[in-house]
């Protein structure tokens, strides 16, 4: 455990940057080009490594939200974040995630109004290839 601490604190000044939260709106946009380039590395791996810098990258977006767009509908946490971006990143339409359930169910999940399931969790894993680990908060 020591060795892979050691490690870490070795490449921290390359890590930080891309999970801090941003100051700037600049900062901001980086964080979600990196983000979308993050889920589209780990798109074709089923539990790729990557899954938990997608969640520390979802949760510096989301503190940033929530400190500097409070007018900015709040995002419900990472697992939301990475859903919508992988909406986007395949041009899906909310119709096409039957993963999720009705169009009223899709539109309740990503509004933050209502949680995925495991059952969502499971079939967006697969949906979009990627861990399941992305699509749960903590």
């Amino acid at each position: 455990m020591q060795e892979a601490l050691e490690k870490a604190v070795q490449h921290w000044n390359m890590v930080a940057p891309v999970v801090d939260t941003p100051k700037t709106p600049d900062d901001y946009e980086v964080l979600l080009t990196n983000l979308r380039d993050a889920i589209e590395l780990v798109e074709n791996r089923g539990n790729s490594p990557l899954s938990g810098l997608i969640k520390a990258m979802a949760t510096a977006a989301q503190e940033y939200e929530r400190n500097f767009m409070p007018e900015h509908q709040q995002i419900a946490g990472g697992a939301l974040l990475a859903l919508k971006y992988l909406i986007k990143l395949h041009g899906i339409k909310q119709s096409e995630l039957k993963e999720i359930g009705s169009q009223g169910v899709v539109s309740e999940v990503l509004s933050g109004k209502r949680s995925l399931t495991i059952r969502h969790v499971r079939e967006l894993s697969k949906k979009f290839n990627v861990s399941p680990n992305v699509f749960i908060d903590d």
